[in-house]
């Protein structure tokens, strides 16, 4: 899975990161509030660990702007605030768990397992993602032009469904090696600029086939933001619709 770790004492969070990737896992770690709530805005993580008690703004304040934003995504409170009113504060702001410190990793790990099989529960219902001409159908893994099947291979798909997803949102090459392969250590750039470069040209010549809409050779559906990674080019998407 895809985890966000939002905790400030560093030695803990350096621990919880290092036992949570042990298991396999993928693990984003953040020490600042308002950094949290904005990686957390633009991210479909699998589950988020999210400390009460931040620099610049508190756990509170930041499950209540995503849930406010509709991000569905299971959180998981951490704190050493144990008293009653502030679960039943963290509970109804929107956490799905609640644990207080000092805790057990292991009874953690569980707890994350459970949230990341209602992430799972969640995804699986997803409902088909449309963009202009582009229709995308997680359930089927199907990818429809205009009406017309684009076969794409595994990765392809995966990075597409990210870009559609948030159109807006510019993707860096650690954030596609983590959301598309699972680790930013197995893969490199090389790989990643193949894969955006193939999908790329797949677009390019499904919408050269579409009778509806007109792209030149300078115009891409995927565009590289210098210093950035990339996004999807959703005004020209939406111009040709």
């Amino acid at each position: 899975m895809w985890l966000l770790l939002v905790e400030d004492e560093k030695k803990l969070a350096q621990s919880i990161k290092r036992g949570l990737e042990e298991e396999g896992h993928v693990v984003e770690m953040i020490h600042d509030g308002e950094e949290a709530e904005l990686e957390g805005l633009v991210n479909d993580y699998d589950v988020v660990i999210l400390d009460w008690r931040l620099p610049k703004r508190d756990g509170k304040q930041i499950l209540t702007s995503w849930r406010k934003n509709k991000r569905i995504f299971p959180v998981l409170m951490l704190t050493a605030l144990s008293d009653l009113e502030y679960k039943i504060s963290g509970l109804d702001a929107g956490a799905d768990d609640y644990m207080s410190k000092p805790f057990s990793f292991d009874e953690l790990l569980a707890r994350v397992r459970a949230l990341g099989r209602r992430s799972s529960e969640l995804n699986s219902n997803d409902k088909v993602i449309e963009l202009g001409p582009i229709e995308l159908d997680p359930r089927k893994h199907l990818v429809k032009i205009c009406g017309s099947t684009l076969f794409l291979r595994p990765k392809e798909f995966t990075l597409l469904e990210l870009l559609l997803k948030h159109p807006e949102s510019v993707y860096s090459k650690t954030q596609i090696a983590e959301r598309v392969w699972g680790s930013s250590y197995y893969v490199s750039d090389n790989t990643i600029e193949a894969t955006v470069s193939t999908l790329r040209h797949k677009l390019h010549e499904s919408f050269n086939d579409c009778e509806k809409i007109s792209i030149t050779n300078n115009e891409y559906i995927i565009e590289t933001i210098r210093g950035a990674g990339y996004k999807l080019n959703s005004e020209l998407l939406q111009q040709q619709s």
